[in-house]
């Protein structure tokens, strides 16, 4: 039986498709006018994320991080502490979610523009690694893919949609969040990054 999850907001594009968790089960799309609200049905697994449509970037109010070690596709830990010096986007996505794919795309090309001073650590929720091999045959990224099997870490990060995404300045401080797809290449996502490499304050 499903439990009612509550409630996620239709997109303003009106691309408001939700896609199914387990059970390769997909919901139908469902067309609502801008600001209304979308009932949904729990998945299998009410603590499961599930994928909303398109959103924007917005500040991350925290004032601190979680941790975030974890193994990468070849068992080699990756750790977000080891990465200031750098803006960091930490990416949470699964293989299953039609706009991660898109979005995985618009990350490699923003990190290729910016050089060093954005890099990524792309967070794989809940999926066997030769599931994520074989996506990432298809769509390859060139920055660390994290395991992240028992969900752990996605709990820790307070994650509930796919994919979400977090902007950690150079001091590895909170700065931005995204629930939803969104194109780093868009010109107003890459001047927030921008600022944020160029230091500028909250």
């Amino acid at each position: 039986s499903f439990a009612r999850l509550g409630f996620a907001r239709c997109a303003v594009s009106r691309r408001a498709s939700v896609w199914s968790m387990g059970y390769a089960r997909r919901f139908a799309q469902v067309l609502l006018a801008a600001g209304c609200l979308l009932p949904l049905l729990a998945f299998p697994s009410a603590s499961q994320p599930i994928p909303v449509p398109s959103a924007d970037l917005k500040p991350w109010p925290a004032a601190t991080h979680p941790a975030l070690l974890l193994a990468d596709l070849d068992g080699k830990p990756q750790d977000l502490a080891a990465r200031a010096g750098s803006v960091v986007i930490v990416h949470f996505f699964a293989t299953w979610c039609e706009p991660c794919r898109g979005e995985l795309q618009s990350l490699r090309d923003v990190t290729s523009s910016m050089g060093r001073d954005v890099v990524v650590l792309a967070v794989n929720v809940a999926e066997v690694p030769a599931r994520v091999r074989t996506f990432l045959a298809e769509t390859p990224v060139p920055f660390p893919v994290l395991l992240d099997r028992d969900r752990a870490a996605t709990k820790r990060w307070a994650v509930h949609t796919l994919p979400t995404s977090f902007v950690l300045d150079r001091g590895l401080v909170p700065r931005l969040t995204v629930e939803g797809d969104i194109d780093w290449t868009a010109a107003g996502v890459r001047r927030a990054l921008q600022k944020i490499a160029a230091g500028e304050p909250r």
